[in-house]
Order: C-alpha cells, then sequence, then structure tokens
C-alpha cells in the first residue's frame, strides 16, 4: 500500500472565479481509512480526482508514497477509483465488470479468474457472477463497482461517496462491510462524503473542507470535542455545536463572563474584551424551571427521536438547541430556564476561529 501527500494543492477552472481548491496539503498514512468530508461544492470530489489523476492541479504535487505523481496518467498511477454511480457495464455481467479492468491491462486468464473469484468471495457475489447490473439491486451494484476496484490491487482506493444512492438501513450495513473489508486488506483509501455521520463512523482521520479551503484534520474525537473555527463547530455533530453571538468581558482573577442577551455565562478567559462566539453542544444543554440556570428561553418545537429528544428554543431571540434524554413533556410555547454545563464551553472570536 502507499501514503499520499498533498503539497499546497490548488484547482481553479475559471480563471476569474472562485478557486475550486486553495493550497491543500494533508498527509494521508500507508493503510489509513481517511474521509473527506464537506457539503456539496466544497472542492472534496476535486480533490479526490486530482490524486487520482482525472484532474490536472492549477498548481502544487500529489505524491504517492513519496513519488512525485502530479503530471502521470492515471493508469501510471497504481489506484482505483469507486464513483458514486458505479459506471457498471450494463450489458456485461457481473464476472465481466469485474474482470473488465484487467483484460484491457491484458493480466493472463488464469491471474484473471483467481482475482475475480478472490473477490466474489469476499464481498459475497459468488451466487451473482453471470447477472447483469440491471438484475442487481443498489447495495449488490456497489458491490461489483468495489469488486472491479478490489481486483486491481492498487497502492490507494478511491471512494468517491459511493454509499450515497442506498437507502439508510442498507447503508449502514455497506458501511459496516467496507470497514471489515478494509480491516482484511489494511490498504489506503481516501472516501469522499458529505454525510458527517458517514465520515465520524469509518474515518480514522477527517479532513473537512469548505469552499476549497481545508478547515481541519483530525480524528472524530478531535473534530468533535475540539473544532478549530465556527464552520466546523457546525458543520460536525447532528445537531451541531449552538453557537451564541455575545460579548466577552473581563471580571478579573477568577476569569471572565460572555454576554449574550440578558444572559452573563461565567467563562474561563481572562483580559477578553470584544465580540465572542460561545459554543455548547446540544447534549451539553440542559433545560430546568425558569428562574433557574444562566436565563429562560421559550421552546420552540420538540421533536422526539426515541431515546432522545431535541428540544428548539429562542433564547434572547437566538436558536438554541438541548439534546435531552427520553420525552420530556415540553411544548412550543413554554416557558424553561437553561443550564450549560461550563465544562464543555467552547470559545471563537469575531472571526470564528477557536479562543479555547
Amino acid at each position: 500500500m502507499a501514503s499520499v501527500t498533498l503539497r499546497r494543492l490548488a484547482k481553479r477552472y475559471d480563471p476569474h472565479g472562485r478557486p475550486a481548491l486553495e493550497e491543500v496539503s494533508l498527509e494521508v498514512s500507508d493503510g489509513e481509512f481517511f474521509v473527506l468530508l464537506g457539503p456539496s461544492g466544497c472542492g472534496k470530489t476535486t480533490l479526490l480526482r486530482c490524486i487520482a489523476g482525472l484532474e490536472e492541479p492549477s498548481a502544487g504535487e500529489v505524491l504517492l508514497d513519496g513519488r512525485d505523481v502530479t503530471r502521470l496518467e492515471p493508469a501510471a498511477r497504481d489506484v482505483a477509483m469507486v464513483f458514486q454511480t458505479y459506471a457498471l457495464y450494463p450489458h456485461l455481467t457481473v464476472r465481466r465488470n469485474i474482470a473488465f479492468g484487467l483484460e484491457v491491462r491484458r493480466v493472463p486468464a488464469a491471474e484473471i479468474t483467481r482475482r475475480v473469484q478472490q473477490a466474489a468471495e469476499r464481498l459475497g457475489l459468488g451466487t451473482l457472477l453471470d447477472r447483469r447490473p440491471g438484475e442487481l439491486s443498489g447495495g449488490e451494484r456497489q458491490r461489483v463497482a468495489l469488486g472491479r476496484a478490489l481486483v486491481r490491487e492498487p497502492q490507494v482506493f478511491l471512494l468517491d461517496e459511493p454509499l450515497s444512492h442506498l437507502e439508510p438501513t442498507l447503508r449502514s450495513e455497506l458501511r459496516a462491510e467496507l470497514l471489515e473489508l478494509h480491516r482484511a486488506l489494511r490498504t489506503t483509501v481516501v472516501y469522499v462524503t458529505h454525510d458527517q455521520v458517514e465520515a465520524m463512523a469509518m474515518g480514522q482521520r477527517i479532513a473537512v473542507l469548505e469552499r476549497g479551503r481545508l478547515r481541519q484534520v483530525g480524528t472524530p474525537a478531535e473534530l468533535y470535542g475540539r473544532p478549530e473555527d465556527v464552520f466546523v463547530a457546525r458543520f460536525i455533530g447532528n445537531p451541531g455545536m449552538n453557537l451564541l453571538k455575545g460579548r466577552g468581558r473581563s471580571t478579573g482573577d477568577e476569569g471572565g463572563v460572555v454576554d449574550c442577551g440578558t444572559w452573563s455565562v461565567p467563562v474561563p478567559l481572562e483580559r477578553y474584551e470584544g465580540e465572542i462566539y460561545l459554543g455548547v453542544r446540544p447534549e451539553h444543554v440542559s433545560l430546568v424551571a425558569p428562574d433557574q440556570g444562566v436565563g429562560a428561553a421559550d421552546v420552540r418545537g420538540v421533536e422526539p427521536l426515541g431515546p432522545d429528544t431535541i428540544v428548539r428554543l429562542d433564547a434572547n431571540g437566538q436558536a438554541l438547541v438541548a439534546r435531552l434524554h427520553g420525552i420530556p413533556d415540553l411544548r412550543p410555547g413554554d416557558r424553561v430556564g437553561v443550564k450549560l454545563d461550563r465544562r464543555q464551553l467552547h470559545l471563537f472570536d469575531a472571526a470564528g476561529a477557536r479562543m479555547r
């Protein structure tokens, strides 16, 4: 397998427009399951296609295992890409679809048979080899696309939202199968998704992109527990982090407070005066009697989710979300008090960068 290194990679389709990628640098370790995450149009698929050689970067370098492949054709890079649409040949059987790339490369017939059979066994396709794509379910077609990549025995697998067309239950099952396959093969995987739940469940590390810029790289725990800016804070989590706009005010040696409307929230921040964002995850918000906590808020919506309930609040004209265990006896229009777990507060400056 191989590592993947990107050095100040940039891509601009329109010389006068916003760049699709803006000097992205990152390192994917040999054997790592690495996820590129971000909203539609953030540049993650462009980044994947630059690694594959399907797009030529405007600037920067792509290295595979330390070898500069920036200007090499896709066939010379020893990577395999699984597309969002699977791109199967409808007139060929599953067997021929899986074998097609090997046939083009004139791999000996006996070796093709061995590799196809081995991939089919790993992916549970043994009984489907003589069928055509039109006779398969979405999950089965996805396995065929994976099989076609698998038989190539590449250094790096590149997966572009391969589960996005599947219904939720099947997506969950195939996520687990992909991770099992990765553990068995110990191969390097770069996986693109816009679904942060999928990214958190699968990625050993995750790179968050927004408008062509790399916002943060880290483990799921690091991104969730210590987001580096307000974009990552909002994007990671379901629902995302609450961000209350206020003003920081020092109170002496013991720290300071953030004034959010009529609320004054004590924070461990000294010698700071000015605009600030106070962040707190929904599960670190609790509801109490209206005369308790840091202040009162009005219930705007209640969404039972089974074991948990999402409660949407209006706090001094700012939106606040609480995630509570069970199904509380709350209705829109109720007045409640709000408590914030002081150990779980996040502070961001006026530009949105993390302060603590």
